[in-house]
């Protein structure tokens, strides 16, 4: 890689850039980002000066978690409220849509161990990062750049700053919602979560299980039936005729939302893989107990990089 890097200018005749070199290589942004920063391989190249910082290797991993932002509304916020000069920009936003797209990128840049004890350290302890804080402001941009579809605004009762078809970490959705705040992370690993404040359950959908990460009591078998029917099953243990399963039968009459999110895989490459926000669904039948076999219908259609692979997936 840092060959490559070196004799970009020599092969091209062009400025190095992290979005030309990607497109002249053919190379993803996480072929870069599970080397390093693209910071460190300029500086390893020596196409800029060497730099010591104090998070410099947390951040490294940070900024590689959150490469997958591709979210329109999000990533317009966070560089608004990280682009110097104005000092105000490092606040913690002006409402409470901003400060939860600050708190979904503090989970996910600083990790959950040792986690800054708030947001405002956390962006204190960013700003004392200069150049990996530049790097940040520079990948959202180019994330914004390479944005082509356009986002679409789930219809619900509550705050959901949240967008269809854009791809989000678990930790992303928690705090997107209003569950996870500074002061209290509840640990989630269930593939549901009950969230009676919204009210709302999310779905988290994993379709490719390997043995090694699923015990057999939660392969479930979830796949999509068309663009718009998708196949869901409760977890082992809950009946029909208990409150839960009379929760997702009746969600409608009670104006209570099923958020659905789903990904192929639960890592790649060492990294976690986000889940791509498939809007809120609609019960339209079920069977069995223990678990329930639910059909339900999505209100928007899958995207077109979802309903290739789920396809192939849920034919295996």
């Amino acid at each position: 890689m840092t060959r490559r890097i070196a004799s970009y200018a020599d092969e091209t005749g062009r400025e190095i850039s992290l979005a030309a070199f990607l497109e002249y290589h053919r190379l993803s942004l996480d072929d870069v980002y599970r080397r390093g920063t693209w910071s460190q391989l300029l500086a390893e190249a020596r196409l800029r000066p060497a730099f010591s910082e104090p998070d410099e290797e947390r951040l490294a991993k940070g900024l590689r978690r959150v490469a997958h932002i591709n979210a329109a509304r999000q990533l317009e916020a966070l560089l608004k409220h990280l682009s110097p000069p104005d000092a105000e920009a490092f606040s913690e936003g002006e409402d409470e849509e901003v400060r939860r797209f600050l708190l979904m990128l503090h989970f996910s840049l600083w990790g959950r161990k040792d986690l800054p004890a708030s947001l405002a350290e956390g962006i204190e302890r960013l700003r004392a990062n200069p150049t990996l804080l530049e790097e940040l402001r520079e990948l959202l941009k180019l994330k914004l750049e390479l944005l082509d579809e356009v986002p679409i605004e789930p219809t619900l009762p509550f705050l959901c700053p949240l967008q269809v078809h854009a791809d989000y970490t678990r930790d992303e959705i928690l705090a997107g919602l209003g569950i996870w705040t500074e002061d209290s992370q509840r640990e989630v690993r269930e593939g549901v979560f009950y969230a009676p404040s919204l009210p709302s359950d999310l779905l988290f959908v994993t379709l490719n299980k390997t043995v090694e990460e699923y015990s057999p009591t939660t392969m479930y078998d979830d796949y999509a039936i068309s663009e718009k029917l998708f196949h869901w099953q409760s977890q082992s243990t809950t009946p029909e005729s208990s409150p839960t399963g009379k929760r997702y039968i009746n969600h409608t009459e009670r104006f209570h939302a099923i958020l659905l999110f789903v990904r192929e895989d639960s890592s790649r490459d060492g990294l976690t893989m986000p889940y791509t926000f498939l809007g809120p669904v609609d019960y339209v039948s079920h069977q069995g107990s223990r678990p329930m076999s639910i059909i339900w219908r999505l209100r928007h259609k899958l995207p077109a990089k979802l309903v290739r692979n789920i396809r192939r997936l849920s034919n295996d």
